[in-house]
This record gives structure tokens, C-alpha cells and sequence, in this order.
């Protein structure tokens, strides 16, 4: 393996010279473009050494894509995701220990779901009626699925798992921030806060996750007290642009995951409820003294008998099960729910809001009826299997964890799977399958059970069983720890 190295860095070394000397000229005619190269390269040359360190880099690129610190001529995440795939295949192709512990090779069975479903979903093209449309959405999925899988390869250490979850908050930390201070004017305060996801809705389902798992690195972060207030920070500024998004599935995605933090705290449940309790005391009191009156008007509607007519998303949805009904097993082709939602308006029940599917047609709001109307059971079953295999690990993590005395990381596999549960619950109201943002979090479920099934069995656990001191190393400075 070491001689396999030289040639290729050699290679590497000789092809820079004239991708430099083009860069030059490049920046001279337009500086925007050679810039953007420059950090291209210098991006590239750090995913072949560290692959960690360039997943979180990319973490950081989706969540200020949409900044002027991103630049308005091209899209950096993509060229940031492209490069981060060049470079996992380069080393998985010439790197031995990559090439073992692939997911492919770890999880077979959840690896072939995967592939299937990435297969079955370019496959709809054949009976979808905008094939353009299909290949659109088909390309998300295919890099949905790379990141799921680089995701395994890159996070390899307990060190690895802890700044990948750090990046995520600090993540969500910023367009909660991005977004506080950059809102609309005072006679448009009422204007729900979509920050850099550019969709407040799915905005208050990331910022779900950004509380959850700001409250796991608070308490995995014990006895660093700088770490401890930068999670706090983090704390608040999601809180504070959660209740601005005015999201109802933002709402009971938050729901959800502090009921299924009750139930899946373990020995942390008492922070837990300490934590719940003043969530939404202050979310309450914040709807109920100073929300503007456009909020309150879109959860009184939630409840209303008379919702039907005028919230949009009853009558997509109805139409939504209206086509995985005519089309149960294979739906009516990936993207393709705008284009044939109108086939489907004119049907018995009652549509009140057809100008939607009509006049502008919308996607399902729906990341379960969406899949279903569009790739029909097959699809819809494939990607249901990633998502349970991806919480189902992030569980059998918890009990590794907690059976080797690491509380740092338990506490953080805890935090991951709550924050599933409470993102997954805020997809209900979205179409947010092939989001990117989700997707990283499913993959740090099977990435953290590796992690736990690699490390060896300390001979501190019986001890910490028996509730005597771990040592410094596992306890005293967890996020310090070597891996």
C-alpha cells in the first residue's frame, strides 16, 4: 500500500503545474473564477488526506450557500460535493483500509437497498410523463445516496463522530444567527424566517435538529466549559429563529422529539425535562405575547373545521393518495406529482384549494405521500428501509456506547436519534426525501454504530457499571479523547 502512494502523488504534483498556470490566467480574466479555483484545489488536496475534515468543510458550504458568502456565480456546494466524491472514490479506489470499511462492505444488505432504490427511481423515467423532471430529481437522490455513503467512510473515529455533530450545530448555530440578524424590516416583521434554507418550513425541521443535538454536545461537552457555551449559544439562537419560522410542522417536529426524549434519555432524562420545560415555556410564551397575528392565524387554521378550505396542503395531499392509489406499485415517475397532479383534482371528495394544483402546481408537502404518488410501493418501501436502518443504528450505537462507558458519545448517538425522530415528524408537512440536510443525519447513524463497533471494549466499563470513577481519558475530557 505504501508503494501505490508515491506514483500517485507524483501524478497529482504533475498535473497541478499546468491546472496552476491555467488558474493564473483564469484570475487575471475573470478574478471570481480563479478565486473559486484556487480554494477548489486547495479543497481537493484536503479530501485525499483528510476526508473527515472535508465532510465537515462541506457541512459548512450547505448551510451558507445561499450567503453573498457564497458567491451568486456558481453553486460552491456543488462543486464542493463534486469534488468530495471524486475524492472518496480516488481513495477508496488506492486506499486498502478505505476499500474494507466501506458501507458496502459493512452493511451489504442496507448498501443493495440503497443502490435499488436509487435504481428504481431513475427507473420511473420509462413511465414518467416529464422525463426531464425525472432526471432532475433522480440526480438529488444520486447525491443523497453518495453523501449516505461517504458519510461512513469519513467518519471512522469517535473524534471523527464529535466534530461532524459539532460542524452540524455550529451549522444550524449560523443561519439561526444568519437569520436573526438579517430580518425583514419592522413593517415586514410578520414575514416568516427562512434565513439560508430559503424555506421556513424546512427551516423549523432543521432547527429541530440543531436544539436537539445542541442539548447532547452540552451535555457530551461536560467539564469544557467553552465547548458547554458555545452549545448554549447555539441553544438559543435555534430557539429564538424556531419561533420566528411560524412552521406548524416545525412545531410538532419538536413535539415529537422531546416526547421521544422522555422515553430515550436514559440516565440524562432529568436534564431532559429540565430542558423541555423551559423550550416551551418560552415558545409559549413568545406565541402568546409576541408572535405577530399571521402566526397565530396559521395554528388557529391547524385546528379549524374549516381548514380543509383554506389550508393548500389538504387538497395536495388528497390528491398525493389519489395517485398512489391509481398507481400503487410503481407511481407516476420521480418528479412528476406536479406535472399529473391535475389528472387528479377532478375526482369524488372534496378539493377546495385546486388553484394550487391547477394554476400552480405545487410538490406534495409530503416526504411519505410524495414518495408514494411518485415511485408507488416499491419506492416508497426502499427509502422507508434507509430510514429505519439508519435509526436503527443510531439505537444499537446507544447501547455500544453505554456498554463501553463512553458517556460523551452515547449522549450524542442519543441526541441523533432524537433528533430523527423529531426531523423525520417535521417531514411530514415538507418534501424533503432528498434533502441533503437530512440525509447527513441518517448517515450518522450506521457512521456512529461504526464507530462504537470498532472501538475496543475499555477496561474501565465494568467499572463505570459499577458506578466507580472512569479515568480522565474517558470521562474528565470526553471531546479530548484519543480515538
Amino acid at each position: 500500500m505504501t508503494a501505490a502512494r508515491p506514483p500517485i502523488i507524483w501524478i497529482a504534483g504533475a498535473l497541478a503545474v499546468p491546472l496552476l498556470v491555467a488558474i493564473g490566467f483564469l484570475a487575471g480574466a475573470e478574478p471570481q473564477f480563479g478565486i473559486v479555483a484556487a480554494l477548489a484545489i486547495v479543497y481537493g488536496f484536503i479530501v485525499v488526506t483528510d476526508l473527515s475534515l472535508a465532510l465537515n468543510l462541506m457541512v459548512v458550504t450547505v448551510f451558507s450557500d445561499t450567503t453573498p458568502l457564497a458567491g451568486s456565480v456558481v453553486s460552491v456546494t456543488k462543486i464542493v460535493g463534486l469534488l468530495l466524491a471524486v475524492g472518496w472514490l480516488v481513495r477508496v479506489a488506492t486506499r486498502e483500509e478505505d476499500r474494507r470499511s466501506t458501507l458496502f462492505t459493512e452493511h451489504p444488505v442496507a448498501s443493495y437497498l440503497l443502490v435499488l432504490l436509487v435504481v428504481w427511481i431513475g427507473t420511473s423515467a420509462l413511465w414518467a410523463q416529464d422525463v426531464a423532471l425525472t432526471f432532475d430529481r433522480a440526480s438529488v437522490f444520486v447525491l443523497a445516496a453518495m453523501l449516505y455513503v461517504i458519510v461512513y467512510t469519513a467518519v471512522r473515529t469517535r473524534r471523527n463522530a464529535m466534530a461532524l455533530v459539532g460542524t452540524f450545530v455550529l451549522g444550524t448555530a449560523f443561519t439561526a444567527g444568519y437569520g436573526l440578524v438579517l430580518r425583514p424590516a419592522a413593517d415586514q416583521s410578520a414575514e416568516r424566517l427562512a434565513s439560508t434554507i430559503a424555506d421556513p418550513n424546512l427551516l423549523g425541521a432543521i432547527l429541530v435538529a440543531g436544539l436537539v443535538l445542541g442539548g447532547a454536545s452540552l451535555i457530551a461537552a461536560r467539564g469544557h466549559r467553552l465547548l458547554q457555551l458555545g452549545a448554549v449559544i447555539a441553544i438559543a439562537l435555534c430557539l429564538g429563529a424556531f419561533v420566528l419560522t411560524g412552521s406548524r410542522g416545525g412545531v410538532v417536529g419538536l413535539g415529537a422529539a422531546l416526547i421521544a426524549a422522555l422515553f430515550f434519555a436514559g440516565r440524562w432524562r432529568l436534564h431532559v425535562v429540565l430542558g423541555a420545560t423551559v423550550i416551551v415555556t418560552l415558545a409559549i410564551g413568545y406565541y402568546a405575547t409576541l408572535a405577530p397575528q399571521s402566526f397565530l392565524e396559521r395554528f388557529a387554521g391547524a385546528t379549524s373545521g374549516e381548514v380543509s378550505q383554506r389550508d393548500t396542503r389538504l387538497t395536495i395531499w388528497t390528491v398525493a393518495w389519489r395517485m398512489s392509489m391509481d398507481h400503487p406499485i410503481n407511481g407516476v415517475g420521480i418528479g412528476n406529482f406536479p406535472v399529473r397532479s391535475v389528472d387528479y383534482t377532478i375526482r369524488p371528495g372534496t378539493t377546495y384549494r385546486t388553484d394550487r394544483v391547477i394554476d400552480d402546481p405545487a410538490v406534495p408537502h409530503n416526504s411519505y405521500l410524495g414518495p408514494l404518488a411518485e415511485t408507488g410501493l416499491v419506492g416508497f418501501g426502499l427509502l422507508m428501509s434507509i430510514f429505519v436502518f439508519s435509526i436503527a443504528s443510531g439505537v444499537r450505537a446507544v447501547r455500544l456506547f453505554a456498554r463501553a462507558g463512553d458517556r460523551a458519545m452515547e449522549a450524542l448517538s442519543r441526541g441523533l436519534v432524537i433528533a430523527l425522530i423529531g426531523t423525520l415528524s417535521s417531514a411530514f408537512f415538507i418534501s424533503a426525501e432528498a434533502d441533503k440536510f437530512i440525509w447527513l443525519m441518517l448517515a450518522m447513524g450506521p457512521a456512529f454504530l461504526g464507530v462504537a463497533s470498532r472501538a475496543p471494549e475499555p477496561e474501565a466499563a465494568p467499572r463505570a457499571r459499577q458506578g466507580q470513577p472512569l479515568p480522565s481519558s474517558a470521562a474528565g475530557r470526553p471531546w479530548a479523547s484519543p480515538s
